[in-house]
């Protein structure tokens, strides 16, 4: 049995409750996130609840610097059974935004997985699976968070072009299209029909990643929604603001 699923931004709320849902059916946890002795406390907690195997490392991802030794430590468990990519954080629109903060944005929201993703890669069953937590953001550019969504827009497009690579010969790989979702990143967000519940999205999120989807919207109702918003004509398109 492939030795456990690796979780890049274990801290996130959408993270959280994946790991519980894996934890209750046994599967070993690695945990990955800048916050160490938040990574313990996960993780602890998950022992105490379901008696589970699940390990920490620390990775500020933010930094900057490839994290080889995210690489090293996991070659020991090889091979992994899957991989979920969760680092994100929200960016001001550009006008509120200095260069550093738009730069760190673009790094910890899509330019850190090729690198990272392409030296893991190796590491994980070719039954197994790799799983990009994105966002409806990148579906088309909006005034509200344009540079947020053209790092996840690059973030879906990188995932699919590496499941056409591996086609067959590898895992099968998974973009999750996140639509707007009740946790710390999103608060004070106003959404029709109000922000969807992490455990729900969880829930949604392995299923589609169990089923092989090369993309899924989490959730579902965000396909017609961004149907919509993709195929509006600019001028009506120009009218909104959003």
């Amino acid at each position: 049995m492939a030795n456990g699923v690796l979780v890049l931004g274990a801290t996130s709320t959408i993270a959280r409750a994946l790991s519980a849902r894996w934890a209750r059916d046994g599967v070993p946890l690695h945990l990955v996130g800048r916050d160490t002795p938040e990574l313990e406390r996960i993780a602890q907690d998950l022992r105490i609840r379901y008696g589970s195997d699940v390990s920490v490392l620390g990775c500020d991802i933010a930094a900057g610097d490839f994290p080889q030794a995210t690489v090293t430590a996991m070659g020991q468990h090889a091979p992994l059974r899957g991989i979920v990519w969760a680092f994100g954080t929200m960016v001001a629109a550009a006008g509120a935004a200095d260069a550093q903060s738009l730069r760190a944005g673009a790094w910890v929201n899509f330019g850190a997985a090729p690198p990272l993703i392409e030296a893991l890669l190796p590491l994980v069953d070719r039954q197994g699976f790799i799983a990009f937590l994105s966002s409806v953001a990148g579906d088309r550019g909006r005034q509200s968070n344009y540079v947020y969504g053209a790092a996840k827009a690059a973030l879906s497009v990188y995932g699919l072009g590496l499941r056409h690579r591996l086609r067959g010969a590898g895992p099968s790989v998974t973009v999750l299209k996140l639509g707007v979702v009740d946790t710390r990143m999103s608060w004070g967000m106003g959404v029709p029909g109000g922000a969807a519940d992490p455990e729900a999205v969880a829930a949604e999120v392995q299923r589609a990643i169990g089923a092989g989807k090369a993309v899924a919207y989490v959730p579902r109702r965000w396909a017609l929604v961004m149907a919509v918003i993709r195929h509006l004509p600019e001028p009506l398109f120009n009218l909104l603001r959003i």
